[in-house]
């Protein structure tokens, strides 16, 4: 008789879940990761470049991918190219296509407007449509500091309001320290993917080709950097070249001195004699092991 992959656990409808990650630097993003895997996956220093990692709960696979972070109370316009490309093709680490994004927020900072103004550039490089497949995340570093999401929205004026209401009011707080807190933010997950029809997310093609043209026009900027660069240094290189042959060419008037000057560089007093030079006249030597 022929097995379903499809898991047994309550509630799940699909054999695999595919979740990304978003949000500013130090937003714990990396924490909820390793939360919704069981274990360290996640290294916690600020990355430049997805990661991807996998893993099996209740006997699903998960895929979990960490983009790198924003600056939280900045413009999408101040953020490096790099990372702004990174955000984007994340979502080609989950084909066909993730489930949920999850906007990581901590529970213990601000959301100013300006914060707002960030979160909804970044997360909008994905497309418009990226909204309906989004979900916020409150971290709490311990018991004590947990506060429900929907106490922590109104607490949290406009700006987390609209955030929340753009995220269809998809919102759960976490404590990271709980290791039972994976159990409920699957849940919540699973709630906003079956909202979905489970269907995953897919992203316009106009997206990913503006993404790729840009990354190839950063890629030949670099590559003409590295090229001007290196030339340049070959340049000094050959600049900077011990001279082994040195020419020296003396003028001055009679009785300047120019015959002891010669004497003197060329360490010897028979180099030249003291008489007056009618012509011009050429002497070698060795000094310091330079002809």
């Amino acid at each position: 008789m022929a097995t379903s992959n499809v898991s047994t656990w309550d509630g799940w409808s699909t054999s695999q879940l595919k979740i990304i990650l978003l949000g500013g630097r130090n937003s714990s993003k990396r924490c909820v990761g390793n939360l919704i895997l069981g274990h360290e996956e996640f290294v916690t220093k600020e990355r430049t470049s997805c990661s991807r990692r996998l893993g099996v709960v209740e006997g699903r696979w998960l895929t979990v991918v960490d983009t790198p972070g924003w600056w939280c109370d900045f413009s999408a316009r101040d953020t490096p190219e790099l990372v702004k490309r990174e955000i984007i093709s994340s979502v080609s680490l989950c084909s066909p296509g993730p489930h949920v994004f999850l906007i990581v927020i901590k529970a213990s900072s601000a959301f100013s407007e300006r914060r707002r103004r960030a979160v909804e550039e970044h997360v909008g490089l994905l497309g418009e449509s990226v909204w309906s497949y989004c979900m916020v995340v409150f971290t709490c570093a311990d018991r004590s500091e947990h506060t429900e999401a929907s106490q922590l929205v109104r607490a949290g004026g406009d700006a987390l309001c609209w955030l929340s209401d753009k995220c269809r009011s998809r919102c759960h707080s976490v404590v990271l320290s709980d290791d039972a807190e994976t159990t409920k933010l699957l849940e919540k997950i699973q709630e906003a993917v079956t909202e979905n029809g489970n269907r995953a997310f897919e992203m316009r093609e106009k997206v990913f080709l503006a993404a790729a043209e840009e990354k190839r026009r950063v890629e030949e900027m670099a590559e003409e950097r590295f090229m001007r660069v290196k030339k340049q240094r070959a340049l000094m290189r050959e600049r900077l070249q011990p001279v082994t042959d040195i020419r020296i060419v003396l003028i001055g008037a009679k009785g300047s001195g120019k015959t002891s000057t010669i004497n003197t560089i060329l360490n010897r007093e028979s180099a030249m004699s003291q008489r007056r030079t009618a012509q011009c006249v050429a002497r070698t030597g060795v000094v310091f092991g330079r002809q």
